[in-house]
């Protein structure tokens, strides 16, 4: 007998006001709720899930962390993302096509993306870009008070799909996915 799985959605995330342009493209099932959509941001962008967050709509339209993807949205729609209230990092989510259920792949799963997450509690877009003018600069005791704070150095354009998998696998876990 065959497994009727809901459909499969893919996902681009965008943080937006970065540069260079942060984002990620994921494939989950349009089923999962808003809260375990979370957990799958925070995981494939490389955010910690250290901080409050909040998704919105087009007015009028009422969500909820039980809501789900196909509660609330269609092929083509955005929601906004926002991470961090302090930092405010806003990301744009938008549901980009219905994918073919491939056998034996799990989901959700990350396939692409584009450059290093920002770091937590850097300061928001304002407070990056100039983290990142900074380590760009002369060696100086702000660069050298940067680079600890940072633990070692950074790379702001680079993204590895496996550690993005990795970590999406560990947040889809806790998420009861």
């Amino acid at each position: 007998m065959a497994i009727n799985h809901p459909p499969v959605w893919r996902i681009k995330v965008v943080l937006n006001e970065t540069r260079p342009m942060v984002w990620r493209r994921f494939d989950t099932y349009s089923t999962v709720t808003l809260s375990q959509l979370h957990y799958f941001i925070q995981g494939v962008m490389g955010w910690e899930l250290a901080h409050l967050f909040s998704f919105h709509a087009e007015p009028g339209l009422e969500l909820n962390d039980s809501s789900t993807l196909a509660d609330v949205c269609r092929i083509g729609d955005t929601l906004c993302y926002v991470y961090d209230f302090g930092d405010n990092w806003e990301h744009l989510v938008t549901i980009e096509k219905e994918m073919r259920i491939r056998p034996g792949v799990i989901y959700p799963r990350c396939v692409a993306g584009k450059s290093a997450c920002p770091p937590e509690d850097c300061g928001g877009s304002w407070g990056y870009a100039d983290m990142l003018r900074t380590l760009a600069g002369r060696r100086n005791a702000r660069r050298h008070e940067l680079v600890e704070w940072l633990g070692g150095s950074f790379d702001p354009k680079l993204f590895e799909l496996d550690e993005a998998n990795e970590r999406l696998a560990e947040y889809a876990e806790v998420a009861g996915d």
